[in-house]
């Protein structure tokens, strides 16, 4: 067992003011229908859980399967069902938007998630939704289809900007509070790292939305909390950015911890 500690979540509020009733982590049994399987969708596909349980160590995701959206710009990103027709997509950090609504209402719903989080939204020409990290800089255009009333295309700006938590990774992370029982023996399957400073952030588990528990090894090594929206704000003494590493190989916390501590 380990007790869970704040790092450095400062007061985020919950974003729950707009109920989807739906998952936030959509994943099916591998031989269960899924309300996607009558309407063809575009760019929609099922992530593999048995290849996800070889590659980041996630033995529960074993026989089950993943909707995923992949978008004209190649961003992938969570299809959820919902009480409205289409399903509701998972944007980013704690946004979630359906699927099929025009794009004015989709900016009522986002403003919402912006003030919860801190973030800024705006309408851009007749069919386009930008939500930006005021801090960073960083943040996203969605762009919808006006005869069809649906989200079109997601993009992420500016265009080198490393997504810091993209569809594949959140799929990999276990639930907030799931991996109690497994103590230190939980794999962390996702990294993020400061390239100017010696910060490492290692998430074992994930609640959905914004909130990461897992390592943190800075001033110290210890568990706690962290937040994908101040991961975002973030910057090293050079200004860079904190980054995902692409090349992690998932460790359990106990074995992190050991190296961190040993170094």
């Amino acid at each position: 067992m380990y007790e869970h500690s704040y790092i450095i979540l400062s007061g985020v509020v919950p974003y729950s003011s707009i109920c989807y009733a739906v998952s936030l982590m959509p994943w099916y049994s591998k031989e269960q229908p899924t309300p996607f399987d009558s309407t063809p969708i575009e760019g929609l596909f099922f992530l593999s859980g048995s290849i996800l349980a070889q590659t980041h160590h996630q033995e529960q995701f074993k026989n089950q399967k993943y909707p995923l959206i992949t978008f004209p710009s190649s961003l992938a990103r969570e299809l959820a069902d919902s009480s409205k027709e289409g399903g509701v997509l998972h944007i980013f950090s704690g946004l979630q938007l359906f699927r099929h609504q025009s794009r004015d209402q989709a900016y009522v719903d986002a403003l919402q998630f912006a003030e919860a989080y801190g973030y800024r939204v705006t309408k851009h020409g007749e069919n386009e939704l930008v939500i930006a990290n005021p801090h960073s800089g960083h943040g996203y255009q969605i762009m919808y289809d006006s005869q069809r009333q649906q989200i079109a295309d997601i993009t992420r700006f500016p265009e080198h900007a490393m997504e810091l938590l993209d569809g594949i990774s959140r799929a990999a992370l276990p639930d907030l509070y799931s991996g109690e029982e497994k103590g230190m023996e939980a794999v962390a399957p996702v990294k993020f790292f400061t390239p100017d400073s010696g910060w490492t952030w290692y998430a074992s588990e994930y609640d959905g939305e914004d909130t990461f528990f897992g390592l943190v090894s800075g001033l110290e090594v210890e568990l706690g909390y962290f937040s994908v929206t101040e991961l975002e704000s973030v910057r090293g003494p050079l200004g860079l950015p904190i980054e995902r590493d692409l090349y992690y190989q998932p460790q359990s916390l106990r074995e992190l911890k050991d190296y961190h501590t040993t170094q």
